[in-house]
C-alpha cells in the first residue's frame, strides 16, 4: 500500500485550491506534521483562509501568515512575499495600522517598480483610505454600553416599523403569547407525516414515492454529513459575520446587523417576532461559505429553474427565528415544491392539500387577529381547528419537525409553520419533472417575460416535459 507522504497532502492541497475548494484544502494542508512547517505550507494556509473570507478565517490567516513570515524566505517564498500576504490577512481582520506598517515594509524590500511594489503599493493606498474611514465610523460610535443598548433598541424599532407600520408598542405584545409554553400546547400532535430514513429502499424511489404522488414527507439522516450541524451556531455565527446586515424580511426590504438580530432575539416577548428570511445568505462575500456547509438533499437536487441564471427568483433562504415566530398558511410561489432543513431547533407544520378551500381555512376571529401573523394563526385558529372532523379530502397533516430532519412540500400545499423553539434552517424551493407542469402553468399566468425563458430552457434541458 502506497504511504502518502507531505508532498502529496500538499499537491492535493494545491489542487483543491485552485479548485476554488478552500475548506477542503486546509484540511489537506493541515494533515501535515504540524511539527515541521514551511513558510510554502503556512502561506497556502493564510491563502485559503482568506479565501474563506468571515471575521474568524481572516484572525486565522493573519496567524498562518505570521508563520510564513517568521520561516520566510523559504524553497519557493521571499520574504516580501509572505509579508504582502500578512498584510493582505491584517486588511481582512481589520487591523490596519498595523496592515499599513507591513505594506511599506514590503516596499522598503522591493524598492523599484517590480510586480511585488506595484501591487503593494496599491493595496497600501487602499488600506490607508480604509483606515481613515474605518475612524470616522468610529467616531459616529456609541461610546458606552448604555448608549450601544439604546443604539440597537432604536433599530429594533425601526425595523417593527418597517415590518408592521400600524403597529403600536402594544400590538406587539397584545395576546400576550410570550407567557405561553408552546411546547406544551403542541408538543402532542397528530404526527400523521410520513417518515423516510435515507437508506431505507423507500429513499431510492422517493421521486415516485412522493414527489409523483404530491406527498409530503420528512427525510431522516439527510442531514447527518453536513458541516452545518456542527458550524452553523449563533456564536459562530456572530463571529464569522455579526457586522453584516443580513434580510429580516425580503417582501418589505428590512436588513439588520445579525449582531443586532441575536440580540432582539435573545431581548424580545413580541407576539409575533421578527424573522429573519435571507435569500441573499449565498451571494454577502462573509456568508456565503455557508452554502459549501450544506447539501441539496439527494431526492431534489434536480432543478430546472437552475438554467435561468440571474433571472431566476429567489429560491433558497437562511431562516432564523425566535420562538414564536414563523410562517402563516400560505403556498409557495410559483408553482414550485420545497423541502426544508431545521439544523437546530424545534418546528410545528401544519399542511392542506391543494384542493382544500380557502373559506375552510380562513379564520373567523376578532378584527385584532394578524392574518400574517404565525402565531396568531396556529394560537387563535388552529388550536381549535385542529380538533375538527375534517373531510378525508381536506385532512390536514400536523407534525413536530427536529434537528437533522428534513420536510418535503410538494408543490401548492397549503402549510403553516410555527418555531416552538428558537430555530435555524434552510430551505429551498425547486422545479423538477414532478412539478414542472404546476411551475408551467403558474409562471406563464403570472410572469410571462420569465415564462418565455423558463420554455427555451425546458426545451434544451427537459425536451420530453412539455406543459406547455
Amino acid at each position: 500500500m502506497a504511504i502518502a507522504t507531505s508532498d502529496d497532502a500538499l499537491g492535493r492541497g494545491t489542487r483543491l485550491a485552485e479548485q476554488g475548494l478552500f475548506t477542503e484544502a486546509l484540511a489537506a494542508f493541515r494533515s501535515l506534521s504540524p511539527g515541521d512547517p514551511t513558510a510554502e505550507l503556512m502561506e497556502a494556509i493564510a491563502q485559503c483562509e482568506l479565501m474563506l473570507d468571515t471575521a474568524s478565517s481572516a484572525h486565522r490567516a493573519v496567524e498562518a501568515a505570521r508563520q510564513a513570515v517568521a520561516l520566510a524566505p523559504g524553497a519557493t517564498l521571499t520574504l516580501p512575499e509572505a509579508q504582502q500576504t500578512l498584510a493582505r490577512a491584517l486588511v481582512s481582520a481589520f487591523q490596519l495600522p498595523e496592515a499599513i506598517e507591513t505594506y511599506k515594509q514590503v516596499l522598503a524590500l522591493c524598492p523599484g517598480d517590480g510586480e511585488i511594489a506595484a501591487s503593494a503599493s496599491e493595496e497600501l493606498s487602499e488600506a490607508t483610505v480604509a483606515l481613515v474611514a474605518h475612524e470616522r465610523r468610529l467616531a459616529t460610535m456609541p461610546k458606552t454600553e448604555e448608549a450601544w443598548v439604546a443604539r440597537r433598541r432604536r433599530l429594533q424599532m425601526r425595523a417593527r416599523a418597517e415590518r408592521r407600520p400600524g403597529w403600536s408598542e402594544q400590538d406587539w405584545k397584545a395576546h400576550s403569547f410570550a407567557r405561553l409554553d408552546l411546547t406544551a400546547i403542541f408538543g402532542h400532535c397528530m404526527g400523521n407525516i410520513t417518515r423516510v430514513d435515507v437508506h431505507d429502499e423507500k429513499y431510492t424511489s422517493f421521486g415516485k414515492e412522493f414527489q409523483e404522488r404530491s406527498s409530503p414527507a420528512v427525510i431522516c439522516g439527510a442531514m447527518d454529513d453536513w458541516r452545518a450541524m456542527e458550524r452553523w451556531t449563533m456564536e459562530g455565527f456572530a463571529s464569522d459575520f455579526g457586522h453584516q446586515r443580513i434580510i429580516c424580511d425580503h417582501r418589505f426590504g428590512i436588513r439588520m446587523r445579525f449582531d443586532d438580530f441575536r440580540a432582539y432575539m435573545a431581548e424580545q416577548d413580541d407576539d409575533t417576532p421578527l424573522y429573519l428570511f435571507d435569500h441573499a445568505f449565498g451571494e454577502y462575500p462573509s456568508t456565503r461559505f455557508l452554502v459549501d456547509q450544506y447539501q441539496v438533499p439527494e431526492a431534489f437536487e434536480s432543478d430546472l429553474l437552475a438554467e435561468l441564471g440571474p433571472l431566476r427568483p429567489p429560491y433558497r433562504w437562511l431562516l432564523l427565528g425566535p420562538r414564536r415566530s414563523g410562517s402563516a398558511l400560505h403556498k409557495d410561489p410559483l408553482g414550485t415544491s420545497a423541502w426544508n432543513a431545521l439544523v437546530s431547533g424545534k418546528k410545528l407544520w401544519v399542511l392542506f392539500p391543494p384542493c382544500t378551500p380557502p373559506e375552510l381555512l380562513r379564520p373567523e376571529v376578532a378584527s385584532d387577529f394578524s392574518e400574517e401573523s404565525a402565531s396568531c394563526w396556529f394560537l387563535h385558529w388552529w388550536k381549535s381547528a385542529r380538533a375538527r372532523a375534517w373531510p378525508e379530502q381536506f385532512k390536514p397533516i400536523e407534525f413536530l419537525q427536529e434537528p437533522g430532519e428534513v420536510v418535503f412540500v410538494p408543490a401548492r400545499w397549503w402549510h403553516a409553520v410555527l418555531n416552538l423553539e428558537d430555530s435555524l434552517a434552510v430551505t429551498q424551493n425547486f422545479c423538477n419533472e414532478w412539478n414542472v407542469a404546476d411551475v408551467w402553468r403558474c409562471t406563464s399566468a403570472t410572469h410571462p417575460v420569465l415564462a418565455r425563458h423558463f420554455r427555451q430552457s425546458l426545451k434544451s434541458q427537459c425536451p420530453e416535459a412539455r406543459p406547455f
